[in-house]
């Protein structure tokens, strides 16, 4: 049997709705799926398989034909990872309920070394929002990638981000790789393709369902080395991502938000209970992950932040002018330079790491 009719018969039952539990069983029992495809009922039963999922191979074999399968990928711009490709993401093979099929479309991954998972609300405030931006410019400018789940909110700022700085981002769907919802996200999604890659374990042709999204999030925290839940609420999806990252062993970080906003309920929970370990600011974060160290430089808009070849921060920089009245609050800082709250917090991150500027207090700098 050829590899591709191999692969072909993996899709086939991943159409039949098989996941990893029955997949385990029958590599036991037959040692290849192609093997357990042509198996007749009554030893796929012995093998441990239940009676619904044995009927339903039953019905998919009918007319199935491994090579359309294999075709309809093609047609879709994606590719196939089984647990038996040496391409299949490493983090993601050792969680538990790892797909026994992933499909993939994209230029890159889907496994990155640095590799961080940013989830978060729907409904973003313009605090989550000034957040999303601020973490997620400082972890792209530190070289790690950025998973997502491709929602309104939170994670299509993530994944913008990402694109923005020329940074790798992974999008996780919960339907087939050519079902992208929200449809608004559809541009986002084909940008994502082109920069990064989208990933999901449904065949192609499935449409998201609402009860896909919990299962979807335990694939976007295996795929990563850390969560980072940015602004969520209470009974928030960001929060199964959370719990699956916790049971998976990930470090699981949240931000702060104000005790008076219930988008923020989630996140202090999470704190509260000690699930999540409190990052205030972005550097925090960063120096959690190690990233700092790890020589990767970031670079800003409007021009380097030294002088050409690589020295320190010029005097005459607007932000370390303003710094020079005294301490001041970063949303201070901000107003007075006009330029964006990420690009301001990301290079406040690398003047601290150049020893030019200090923190006295919660977000709060002066001049070292």
């Amino acid at each position: 049997m050829s590899d591709a009719e191999e692969l072909g018969y993996w899709l086939g039952l991943r159409r039949a709705g098989l996941g990893s539990t029955n997949f385990a069983l029958l590599l036991a029992r037959f040692g290849s799926i192609g093997a357990a495809w042509r198996a007749p009922a009554e030893e796929v039963a012995a093998a441990g398989v239940d009676a619904q999922y044995i009927r339903s191979m039953a019905r998919i074999r009918q007319g199935f034909d491994p090579g359309d399968e294999l075709r309809k990928l093609e047609r879709a711009g994606a590719r196939a990872l089984t647990w038996m490709d040496a391409a299949y993401p490493s983090r993601l093979r050792e969680i538990p309920q790892s797909p026994p099929v992933l499909f993939v479309r994209g230029s890159a991954g889907p496994e990155f070394e640095q590799a961080v998972a940013v989830v978060g609300t729907r409904h973003v405030t313009p605090y989550g929002r000034q957040a999303t931006e601020a973490f997620c410019e400082a972890l792209a400018g530190h070289g790690a990638a950025i998973i997502s789940g491709l929602a309104r909110g939170v994670d299509a700022i993530a994944h913008r981000v990402a694109l923005e700085r020329g940074a790798p981002t992974v999008a996780v769907l919960a339907g087939g790789i050519d079902q992208v919802y929200p449809r608004e996200n559809a541009g986002l999604a084909e940008r994502i393709a082109e920069q990064g890659c989208l990933v999901s374990e449904y065949p192609v042709g499935i449409p998201a369902r609402r009860d896909y999204f919990p299962r979807r999030n335990r694939i976007l925290s295996g795929l990563a080395r850390a969560v980072l839940v940015v602004e969520a609420g209470e009974g928030s999806g960001a929060l199964h991502t959370a719990n699956w990252a916790f049971e998976q062993g990930r470090d699981v970080f949240a931000v702060p938000g104000s005790v008076f906003s219930r988008q923020s309920a989630g996140t202090n929970q999470l704190i509260r209970e000690n699930t999540a370990k409190l990052v205030a600011t972005p550097e925090q974060l960063c120096e959690e992950l190690n990233l700092l160290r790890s020589g990767v430089q970031l670079e800003f808009a409007g021009g380097d932040r030294g002088t050409g070849d690589g020295g320190p921060a010029r005097p005459d920089d607007p932000i370390l002018l303003v710094l020079a009245t005294g301490p001041l609050h970063i949303d201070d800082v901000v107003r007075a330079v006009g330029k964006p709250v990420a690009e301001v917090s990301s290079a406040l991150s690398m003047y601290e790491i150049d020893g030019l500027v200090r923190q006295t207090g919660p977000m709060t700098y002066a001049l070292a």
